[in-house]
């Protein structure tokens, strides 16, 4: 499956499988019935009144028409299928779907419904990123989000509510440099020595130089400080995002 690497709005990387073909038809099925129900309901309406007027009547099927555009407009990138399967559309850049991509990704739907959506199916398959046509042109993708991060387990720290971040230049780390860390305290820990205790003051200096940060916090506190913030950061990325931790 592929993968999907979004920045989000603090320029921290994160990582989302893309929605499976198999799961964007079924969305797509389940949007489909209920649209079904709906255009059911509303002739079981128009066929109570006694004044069938033509505007009426336009009105009240223009949501079959808009369904998709309006459904992932005010359900932030979400249909009611797309809920049913845990999947969204997002940009690829971390930026928040506009009015104007959802109508994009809505429009070239034109081009779908003729074919069946064997256009959509073939260009998701081929293009590496889960983007059919009207994606490419409005620059967004569909995301699984069953699985919100790729954080490495041996890198997440449940931290507490009152958390105050300590170092906000931690943003221009990324998580390879984290597993680094980790792999250094872990290493002092399970081997106390002066080899190990030089390694911890090497990686704080490394990562005093890459973020710019001045400080004369211990090594080990500092790094433990350093994955912490960085944990902090991302969930609140991915809050911005509206792609939270589970």
């Amino acid at each position: 499956m592929p993968q999907i690497d979004i920045n989000t709005t603090q320029n921290v990387l994160i990582t989302h499988p893309a929605a499976s073909i198999g799961k964007r038809i079924l969305a797509q099925i389940i949007d489909f019935i209920i649209i079904i129900f709906y255009s059911i309901f509303v002739s079981f309406i128009v066929g109570l009144l006694a004044n069938r007027n033509t505007s009426v009547m336009i009105l009240l099927y223009l949501p079959v028409i808009f369904y998709s555009f309006l459904s992932e407009l005010f359900f932030q990138g979400q249909s009611l299928g797309k809920m049913a399967l845990s999947i969204r559309v997002v940009k690829l850049d971390g930026a928040q779907p506009s009015v104007i991509d959802y109508f994009i990704r809505w429009i070239f739907r034109i081009i779908d419904i003729p074919f069946y959506g064997s256009v959509a199916i073939i260009t998701i398959a081929i293009n590496g990123k889960g983007q059919r046509l009207g994606d490419l042109a409005a620059g967004t993708t569909v995301i699984d989000t069953t699985r919100k991060t790729n954080i490495n387990t041996s890198i997440y720290r449940k931290l507490p509510d009152d958390y105050q971040l300590q170092f906000s230049q931690v943003e221009k780390l990324d998580e390879k440099d984290i597993k680094i860390i980790n792999k250094v305290l872990n290493h002092h820990k399970k081997n106390y020595s002066r080899e190990t205790t030089n390694m911890l003051i090497n990686a704080k200096e490394a990562i005093m130089k890459k973020t710019g940060i001045k400080t004369t916090m211990p090594p080990r506190q500092f790094l433990q400080t350093i994955i912490k913030d960085y944990n902090y950061i991302v969930k609140e990325s991915l809050q911005d995002n509206e792609i939270q931790l589970m």
